[in-house]
């Protein structure tokens, strides 16, 4: 799913669930300022995928929370 999709109208003190997961939008619109374009949720192993262009990365859930605190 498109990353751009998900942070549309939302604001940065907004979240997005996926899948009964919580992710920040400034995580989210930071991933994208990155080059990352799509997301998709592995729910058994509770871990992200995000992939554009040029980069593909996957991330735990605890991984990006801490990316929260850094943004």
């Amino acid at each position: 799913m498109k990353i751009q999709d998900l942070v549309a109208g939302k604001g940065d003190g907004d979240h997005v669930e996926i899948d009964g997961f919580r992710i920040t939008v400034p995580v989210l619109k930071g991933l994208m300022n990155e080059g990352y374009e799509n997301i998709r949720v592995y729910k058994e192993s509770r871990t992200f995928s995000f992939w554009g262009k040029t980069c593909s990365a996957c991330f735990t859930q605890e991984h990006l929370s801490t990316l929260a605190g850094s943004r």
